[in-house]
């Protein structure tokens, strides 16, 4: 399932993302970042997040 997200969370940090059509995750600035995401903001509402081997973000949004 899809779902639109509006930024990540890493150690209290929110940072701008997005991910590509195979949902691998980039973080939306011009320089180089490793960004340990821990949740995601859907529709508002801060929810935890993981990426996985594959660069995926996972969202669990029944968490």
């Amino acid at each position: 399932m899809a779902v639109e997200f509006e930024s990540v969370i890493a150690d209290g940090v929110i940072w701008p993302a997005y991910t590509d059509d195979d949902g691998r995750l980039f973080i939306d600035v011009d320089y180089e970042v490793d960004v340990p995401v821990d949740h995601a903001i859907v529709d508002g509402v801060i929810y935890p997040a993981w990426i996985d081997d594959d660069g995926r973000l996972l969202i669990d949004l029944e968490g």
